[in-house]
């Protein structure tokens, strides 16, 4: 059986689900994903999923889907890549040196 065919992506994987956080919650988000900062081209290293979690166990993190986090992501203008075409992950054009700034920010152990 091929994902496209018999498969859809769950609920909690709509770009659109950023709009349903108050703009509180939008606006810490959004700080946080502009740390991260922009490249030219996409970072494999990280996925959106990888990414949420890390957001997540950040000082001002909160729970969101990965949906969630996509939305803020393309909200920012960040370029994407889909990881596989059967996974709901992405890659961004993320800085590495911008996530491990988080990742130290917050001394979150991988």
């Amino acid at each position: 059986m091929s994902f496209s065919e018999n498969m859809t992506y769950n609920d909690s994987d709509d770009q659109n689900d950023f709009k349903n956080l108050t703009i509180e919650k939008q606006n810490i988000l959004l700080d946080w994903c502009d740390l991260i900062g922009k490249t030219t081209t996409i970072n494999e290293k990280h996925t959106s999923y990888g990414l949420k979690h890390i957001f997540e166990k950040s000082q001002s993190g909160f729970y969101i889907s990965n949906g969630t986090f996509k939305g803020a992501m393309l909200k920012l203008g960040y370029k994407y890549k889909q990881c596989h075409p059967s996974s709901p992950n992405w890659f961004f054009n993320i800085s590495e040196k911008g996530v491990k700034f988080l990742l130290n920010q917050n001394r979150i152990k991988r």
